[in-house]
């Protein structure tokens, strides 16, 4: 009981920081909002958010729907690829406090990851996944990649993200990327899944 308490406080609380990103986000990039993979990984989020707490009001210990989970798996796996990449690539370029300290991106880069990556791992009952589950967050990456690519190509938008300036990169170069992240959300879904499932194994209560 005390983990479904826990879970509902944190989906709560998710619900809660991400609704003030977003209104923050649809001040400053008004209707350009949803071309950033970040801003959608946590608007993503919230709605999983809401749809978990919801479940869990409801019906308690049952473990939530399959299909559900393997959204949350997939916000998870995107938050944290956002999380590395505004980290290791994006703050050495433009400033650490800009991609961590600065107005609502403790929450878009950091707060989002954490506490959807922990009540993921810790808080919710696995259901029974399908093997394919583990390819849902790289699926869900390389359809955001693509269809930028494509809006690049016909110069509806201008990135946002370096790799995806198709008149500016290398195809070597978009093409390394494209591998990078297909390849860090593929290593990163097994990862969690086997972490939760070993987690799971050892505290189920």
């Amino acid at each position: 009981m005390n983990k479904i308490k826990t879970a509902i406080f944190l989906h709560v609380l998710l619900v809660l920081l991400e609704l003030i990103a977003l209104a923050h986000d649809i001040e400053a990039f008004g209707a350009g909002l949803f071309q950033y993979y970040t801003i959608d990984s946590n608007v993503l989020m919230m709605l999983v958010s809401a749809v978990i707490a919801a479940h869990l009001i409801r019906r308690g210990g049952e473990p939530v729907p399959a299909p559900v989970q393997v959204l949350h798996l997939t916000c998870a796996v995107c938050l944290t690829i956002t999380f590395f990449i505004a980290l290791l690539v994006l703050a050495p370029q433009e400033g650490f406090a800009y991609y961590f300290l600065s107005d609502v991106a403790p929450i878009n880069h950091f707060l989002g990851a954490a506490f959807s990556v922990t009540t993921f791992l810790f808080f919710e009952k696995p259901a029974a996944l399908r093997k394919t589950a583990v390819l849902a967050p790289m699926a869900a990456s390389l359809l955001y990649g693509v269809i930028a690519l494509v809006l690049n190509a016909v110069r509806v938008l201008d990135g946002p993200y370096f790799f995806l300036r198709v008149y500016d990169e290398a195809p070597g170069t978009i093409a390394l990327w494209f591998g990078i992240i297909a390849a860090l959300c593929l290593g990163l879904s097994a990862l969690y899944l086997w972490l939760r499932s070993r987690y799971w194994r050892r505290h189920a209560a």
